[in-house]
């Protein structure tokens, strides 16, 4: 078959295997889900409401403009619908992207490491990019700026930044958008905008009035615990909207989804609640780290990038390890970092199962730490097997 040729450059993305057959695999009756950046907490009740209210139109297609929903967003943020495209997940909007502003005579700009996305919608459109190294996991912004060439036409910034969880403050990415040609899009990828806590946090999308070539992504799978629904939107000037409507697919966005995302943009003091539990369950699992003598990287998102180059097996096998006592995290080898994990946010009970797997891969031969619902052998879990 004639393929087209830039799919020798791409590999397809591995969530993972299913939970049952982890499960079944290892003989786990609890399975702690720190590998993906979800919410432990769901939806919100009102969405689970919400969804059974809106099942009997399901033969017709949805609102092709998700008219609400970018009504609702843009009045909370005093814009218009115009400055609002709504996408299956912030990843089609990654995709629509690079359709609309990448080609083979076209350069790219992004962060290395990050999201995995970011270097595979260059090569399908077969853009050349510059991925610029990360000097101790945070932001060189200057070094961003030295790799714009006269070609680039997209520069993307995930601010907190996945896996590193690094946070570029407002004082410095204000000056580094001034100085960015203005026929160059910046794009904020702000999947995990909403756990931010730190004071010089800014709502950056005030700055759309003032950056013609500026766009922020977020989503609804982080915070509002929508993941499985896939509702991501941007935000930009309305002529930057058009072209993603000139390449969105009709109807991308289903009925229900665009009822979920609603329902939760609408309560705000919800998505306040949630941030300020998740922060402090970030800060007690960063305490418990330090308490262990493990080093990991601040973060400003769900998740830590915890150091596993100092515990008793070889750093590659962490994950195994952990995962064969029921504690699901990302591997940093097939992220880019090397000698690190990532650990996502969950709830205070698999949070404390974590620091407990962790201790115990702190010291050689000691026997593996079960989760109150496993109850298994130590001898069937053991990183020998």
């Amino acid at each position: 078959m004639r393929l087209n040729p830039v799919l020798t450059g791409l590999s397809p993305y591995h969530a993972g295997p299913p939970v049952t057959e982890l499960r079944s695999r290892y003989k786990l009756d609890h399975v702690a889900r720190l590998s993906a950046n979800e919410s432990p907490l769901g939806p919100f009740p009102q969405v689970i409401e919400a969804l059974h209210g809106a099942l009997d139109d399901l033969n017709r297609y949805p609102d092709g403009g998700c008219t609400q929903l970018r009504d609702a967003i843009a009045e909370s943020l005093g814009l218009t619908r115009d400055n609002l495209v709504i996408g299956n997940g912030s990843c089609e909007l990654l995709m629509l992207l690079a359709e609309a502003f990448l080609n083979r005579e076209l350069h790219a700009v992004f962060p290395q490491p990050s999201f995995v996305l970011y270097k595979s919608i260059a090569i399908s459109r077969e853009a050349a990019y510059d991925a610029v190294d990360l000097p101790a996991l945070d932001y060189d912004l200057e070094a961003f700026l030295a790799a714009v060439r006269e070609n680039t036409s997209l520069i993307i910034v995930c601010n907190p930044n996945n896996p590193t969880g690094s946070y570029v403050e407002p004082q410095l990415l204000r000056p580094f958008l001034d100085r960015v040609p203005k026929d160059i899009l910046v794009v904020l990828d702000e999947a995990y905008g909403e756990f931010c806590t730190s004071p010089a946090y800014e709502d950056s999308t005030a700055w759309i009035e003032e950056y013609s070539n500026l766009m922020i992504l977020r989503t609804f799978s982080k915070i509002y615990g929508l993941a499985s629904m896939r509702v991501g939107y941007g935000i930009a000037r309305p002529e930057v909207i058009q072209a993603f409507d000139k390449v969105r697919q009709p109807f991308n966005v289903n009925h229900l989804s665009q009822i979920a995302a609603l329902e939760s943009y609408g309560h705000p003091e919800l998505m306040m609640e949630r941030r300020c539990y998740l922060a402090s369950e970030r800060e007690r699992m960063g305490a418990g780290l330090r308490a262990l003598g493990i080093a990991y990287h601040p973060s400003e998102a769900n998740f830590l990038l915890v150091d596993i180059t100092n515990l008793a097996i070889p750093g590659p096998d962490v994950p195994q390890a952990l995962l064969e006592r029921g504690i699901m995290t990302r591997s940093g080898y097939a992220m880019g970092c090397p000698g690190w994990i990532r650990v996502t946010i969950g709830e205070a009970g698999d949070n404390d199962f974590f620091l407990q797997g962790i201790e115990e891969l702190c010291h050689p031969l000691s026997k593996p730490v079960m989760h109150p619902a496993n109850g298994l052998d130590a001898e069937a879990l053991s990183p020998e097997s």
